[in-house]
Order: C-alpha cells, then sequence, then structure tokens
C-alpha cells in the first residue's frame, strides 16, 4: 500500500536515475564484458548475479532442463546442450505486502560478434562515445535489464521501496530458442500453482524499443534445409546436379512467397502501416567441397517470419510444400531434407488498454510529456511465453538502440536514464511505495 508521505514527483524521480549514470555505465560496462553468446551464458549469470546481491537481492537459480519442458507447445527445437545453465530470479518482497507486482524479465545471451577486424573496437570491450556505449549486447539488450536494476536502487535512493513485489528475472536462449523464458513460465506457473508464489500481476522487458509499447511481434521459426545432389568433374558439370545451385533457386522462390505475405491486402490490421513485416533471412549456407567439382550437398539456415494470426505448424505446411515444389521442377534425383531446429515461436499481439499498460503508457508521459508509441514489431521475443502461457499482461519497453545484431552494437546513454526513470515511476505508481525499514 502507499502511504502518501512515501509520494515522490516525477522531477525526484529523475534526479535520482539521472545522479545514477556512473552506475548504470560502470554495471553495463561490466555486463558487456561478460562474453556470453547463446549456449555459453555462464559469464553473463555470474555478473548479474552479483549485481542482484549488490541490491540486497538474492537470486533463486532456475535450470534450464530440456527434457522437462519438451512437452509445452512453446517449446523450440534446442540448438545447444542443457549443460547445467541456469536462469535467475530474484524478488524483492515488501514489508506490507499490499502493492500490486511486476516482473522484469531480460534475456543474457547475445547473437555472434561477426568478425571481429569489422569492429571499431573489440565487440567484448565496452566504450563510450559521444552519449553512446559501445558493445555486443549493449543495446539487446544488457542496457535493458541494467534500467530496471536502475529504477530499482533510484527509489532506495529516495528513501522509498516498491510496496509489491517486483522480479528481476535473467533467462538464457532468447536469441535462439526461448526455451530459458520457458523454463521460468514453467517454474512460476508450478509455483503458482502450488500455492508457493502468487502470480505476478504484470511483465515488463526491457528490449530495445527505442523508448515504445509493443503491441505485438510476428511468429518465427528456424529451418535447415539440406539439399544433395550429384558431384562431378566440374569439366562435365551437366553430368551432375549441383544442390548450391539448386540452393539459390528454393530461396528465390521463398522470397515470392515472402512478397505475397506482404502484400498490402494480406496484412492483418496491427502491420498494415508496416512497409515490410515479413522476412524470410537466408542466416547460413553451406556447402561444396572443391571449386573444380559439382558439390555434394549444400544446406541453408533459413529464418521465416509469419503473422500473429498464422497458425505455426500449417505456416511450416506452406513453406516446405513450396520448396518441394522448387525442388521437384529443378531435378528427380536432387534430394531434400528438411529439419527444424531453433525457434518454434507463435506471433501474438498484445493488449495495452489493460491497467498496468496504461501505467506504464502514463509513466512515459510523465517522463517525456508526451504520448507513447505502440510498435508492432517484425521480431519475436520471450514476450510470446507470458502472454500465451501465463495470460498475463506483458509488452517490451526499452531504449534506443543502433546496429543490434550488428557490427558496432550500441545504446543510447540518454535513452536508459529516460527508460530507467519511466520504470522507477512505474514501480513508483502501479506497486506503491513504503518507506525503507516499515515493518
Amino acid at each position: 500500500m502507499q502511504d502518501s508521505a512515501s509520494q515522490l514527483s516525477t522531477t525526484d524521480i529523475a534526479g535520482a536515475v539521472r545522479s545514477l549514470l556512473p552506475y548504470m555505465v560502470e554495471t553495463l560496462s561490466g555486463f558487456v564484458a561478460a562474453a556470453s553468446p547463446s549456449g555459453q551464458e555462464q559469464p553473463a549469470a555470474d555478473f548479474i548475479e552479483g549485481a542482484l546481491l549488490d541490491l540486497g537481492l538474492a537470486s533463486e537459480r532456475i535450470e534450464l532442463r530440456a527434457d522437462a519442458i519438451k512437452h509445452l507447445p512453446l517449446f523450440s527445437p534446442p540448438c545447444c546442450p542443457d549443460g547445467g545453465r541456469y536462469n535467475l530470479l530474484a524478488t524483492h518482497r515488501p514489508a506490507s505486502r499490499g502493492g500490486r507486482s511486476v516482473l522484469f524479465n531480460g534475456h543474457l545471451d547475445v547473437v555472434p560478434t561477426g568478425p571481429e577486424s569489422m569492429w571499431r573496437n573489440p565487440p567484448y570491450t565496452p566504450v563510450v562515445e559521444d552519449g553512446w556505449l559501445y558493445g555486443r549486447g549493449s543495446g539487446d539488450m544488457k542496457a535493458g535489464i541494467v534500467c530496471a536494476l536502475a529504477a530499482f536502487k533510484a527509489l532506495r535512493a529516495l528513501g522509498v521501496q516498491p510496496a509489491g513485489a517486483v522480479g528481476f528475472n535473467a533467462v538464457l536462449e532468447e536469441e535462439n530458442t526461448g526455451n530459458g523464458a520457458l523454463a521460468t513460465v514453467a517454474a512460476l506457473r508450478s509455483a503458482v500453482g502450488a500455492g508457493k508464489l502468487a502470480a505476478f500481476d504484470t511483465v515488463i522487458i526491457p528490449e530495445p524499443l527505442g523508448e515504445g509499447l509493443m503491441s505485438a511481434q510476428v511468429g518465427v521459426y528456424w529451418m535447415f534445409i539440406e539439399l544433395t545432389g550429384k558431384p562431378a568433374h566440374a569439366a562435365y558439370m551437366t553430368s551432375g546436379v549441383n544442390p548450391v545451385e539448386a540452393g539459390v533457386a528454393v530461396m528465390e522462390d521463398l522470397r515470392q512467397l515472402e512478397a505475397e505475405w506482404n502484400r498490402p491486402e494480406n496484412r492483418p490490421p496491427v502491420y498494415r502501416d508496416h512497409a515490410h513485416p515479413i522476412n524470410f533471412n537466408l542466416g547460413q549456407i553451406h556447402g561444396g567441397e572443391w571449386n573444380s567439382s559439382v558439390p555434394c550437398t549444400c544446406t541453408l539456415g533459413v529464418r521465416i517470419g509469419f503473422y500473429p494470426h498464422m497458425d505455426i505448424d500449417e505456416t511450416k505446411a506452406i513453406v516446405e510444400a513450396r520448396i518441394r515444389a522448387t525442388v521437384a521442377r529443378l531435378a528427380s534425383n536432387l534430394e531434400l531434407a528438411i529439419r527444424y531446429e531453433g525457434f518454434h515461436a507463435p506471433g501474438c499481439e498484445f493488449d495495452l488498454d489493460v491497467p498496468s499498460m496504461q501505467s506504464l503508457a502514463e509513466a512515459h508521459r510523465k517522463v517525456h510529456g508526451e504520448p507513447v508509441k505502440r510498435e508492432a514489431t517484425t521480431a519475436t521475443t520471450d514476450a510470446r511465453h507470458f502472454r500465451l502461457m501465463l495470460d498475463t499482461p506483458v509488452t517490451c519497453y526499452g531504449p534506443i538502440a543502433r546496429n543490434i545484431h550488428g557490427i558496432d552494437e550500441s545504446v543510447s546513454l540518454d535513452s536508459m536514464v529516460r527508460v530507467a526513470t519511466t520504470l522507477a515511476q512505474f514501480m513508483h505508481d502501479w506497486c506503491g511505495v513504503e518507506p525503507i525499514g516499515r515493518t
């Protein structure tokens, strides 16, 4: 419950957050330096566990065990072994226990850096320049996690703490499966069902949404298209069957399907104003053995996006049929195998008119002086697990970042301050506040 004497002005909150900018830079720098590619997140887990302890919050470890969650509909075929890896969940428990609760969720893993020679500075060496902090994972999404920690720390610096439970959940594998967040959701469902834990009233994921609220996200799945041809000497190449050239043709035909789904008449209302919401990305290609030989094999690693209203299994069937038709047209003796590894993620829309989302939008207005923008993203996030499995109000709201998944990724420090201020204002308004030490 909120003590009227403990109510703070937005100016007070903004000042407290601004004074924490050195803390935010130092914390994010250490976090970025803790290299954490998907499947190798332990350095980042260790770092954030320490950062939570510095705030007086002990973490529960939620182990990722694929066998325990593989029966769930949002489970994705793993890309790497469990390896004893774990999520972290730390929860602030108020003295009064009368306020509404919130869970901040964020992922520890980052995507590959690409060639280090392409970066101005080594990707895991954080550098601050012209108001931006550079490094792999700085924007996506370690900065957002730091914003949530700074927001909590700012309220405490003002002598208050949230009067409702506030959870901080750091998860694995957001970038390739989402099974980390799925393990958290499964654990939360079990704990709530057993009466060990009250459900969180809402979830905020501080992904780099440019200080906007996410209204929808597309579905995404990864597929691997394996083509086997007939090798031959290049001097007699017409006697062979080239699977690499077949792979190029497969992608050309998939581009036609992508264009069909992107036509204005095929876009659902939430994506109607987006010029190109659906993306089929050829992320990997492996094939061939020798310049003077018709190659034996070619494997395409493809990311398929699709609209929230589309069933994921039906979508897979449509894409598979298009691929098989292409292969049949090219050569009768070209062998095709399709396998799925990584994302199996349906799309979804989010209700931004429920009380918690309205409170977040109002906190943004108080800090920015203008209404928050809503965005239907063309990516997927872990928000789907909370929306589809727990039916909990959820959105993404995080700082401005540049070149995520690219070279010289960076995040705006000014934007981090604004986002942390908004999150602190939200906790103040949504959870209520109570004096520290109140019993």
